[in-house]
């Protein structure tokens, strides 16, 4: 379910927002390579409200950061509102087709938490959804995420 809302998430704000290049978890380390950029994230999972049908209630707070390159003319007077207009198609996807609670937003503005864009004009939308994970399959773990997770200590595949 969590791969599902990503990729919904990624093709829903591409089609609303063209020109923008829209990924999760972009490597940020290298050049940015066009602008603007919005990188997505998960940024944790709170508790959400547990429905007491032997299902895991998990609320992702999902994290947008637009990109502007601030030599561009008016790229700080541009961004209140291209924030704002991210913001506003991540309201009206609301569940991007899917079987989670609408969009909540949380927060729009300035975010200079990213030491990798440093130099770069960005801001935060961050926002939740809940969704229910207890479904064994939607939590289907690869089978390294198997061996490190059931490996006693110091009985090898050591990180």
């Amino acid at each position: 379910m969590i791969k599902t809302l990503q990729d919904a998430i990624c093709q829903q704000l591409r089609q609303a927002l063209p020109g923008v290049v829209v990924a999760f978890y972009p490597r940020l380390e290298e050049d940015i390579p066009h602008l603007p950029l919005l990188a997505l994230e998960i940024a944790e999972f709170e508790p959400g409200d547990d429905a007491g049908i032997h299902q895991l209630a998990l609320c992702p707070v999902l994290q947008a950061r637009l990109v502007l390159d601030p030599t561009q003319p008016e790229a700080e007077a541009d961004m209140p509102h291209m924030a704002a207009r991210v913001a506003l198609e991540i309201h009206r996807a609301t569940n991007f087709g899917l079987p989670v609670t609408p969009a909540r937003i949380r927060q729009i503005g300035p975010d200079d938490f990213k030491p990798q864009l440093d130099g770069y004009l960005v801001w935060l939308i961050e926002w939740v959804h809940q969704l229910d994970a207890g479904v064994e399959a939607d939590l289907t773990l690869s089978q390294a995420e198997q061996d490190w997770m059931f490996t006693p200590p110091g009985a090898g595949n050591a990180l």
